[in-house]
């Protein structure tokens, strides 16, 4: 499995059955939804009982965290492995990569939108803890690229950051809401403009 793949759902094989129940209702959330999706529909599809349900989780509440953990951590690392599978260790060819592999995620047969966009949507106060787990995946993915732009020497390392995730986020959005498929490519040339501005001249 490709890293591109690996941001749909991991490729992991679950060892247990807390993984089961984990795995199981990770898979129903991005293809329904997580109000849409009953306890009951996640234990008649792993085949288990309430009662063994809560021997592993306090809450369909405490399981939404917990698939949007899961989820950060596989869609992090795979993410990662991607940019620099394309452009090296090279800093400023990372950042831009960064709009190739989401246009290659968003170009995909199996694309079924951001999880972590559809949690902030679904449960929209901000102090709700799953709409704060959710949104805590775009902070640490303006920190990494942060990192990034300070090694490519730009002037202002931060504010390129926050540009960087305002333009991937809309271009998220955009592909969920309006089905626009090449949204990354419009995406990423604001963004190579945006770094040509900010990069030392000569």
């Amino acid at each position: 499995m490709n890293d591109v793949a690996r941001l749909f759902g991991g490729g992991a094989t679950p060892r247990d059955t807390r993984e089961r129940l984990l795995f199981t209702a990770l898979e129903l959330f991005k293809t329904h939804g997580f109000h849409a999706v009953g306890l009951d529909r996640v234990l008649g599809e792993v085949g288990v009982t309430k009662t063994t349900f809560y021997n592993h989780f306090e809450s369909k509440d405490e399981l939404v965290l917990e698939a949007l953990r899961l989820q950060d951590a596989w869609e992090s690392d795979a993410f990662r492995r991607a940019v620099q599978a394309r452009a090296a260790y090279d800093p400023k060819a990372m950042l831009l990569a960064a709009f190739d592999v989401l246009d290659e995620w968003f170009t995909s047969t199996e694309y079924r939108g951001c999880l972590f966009i559809l949690a902030c949507a679904e449960f929209p106060s901000p102090d709700d803890p799953i709409h704060r787990v959710a949104a805590r995946f775009h902070g640490f993915a303006e920190e990494e690229f942060a990192r990034m732009a300070a090694a490519a020497g730009v002037d202002d390392p931060a504010a390129l950051a926050r540009e960087w995730v305002l333009l991937m986020q809309g271009a998220t959005t955009n592909r969920m809401v309006g089905g626009d498929d090449g949204a990354a490519r419009v995406a990423r040339g604001l963004a190579e403009q945006a770094l040509a501005r900010r990069l030392p001249r000569g």
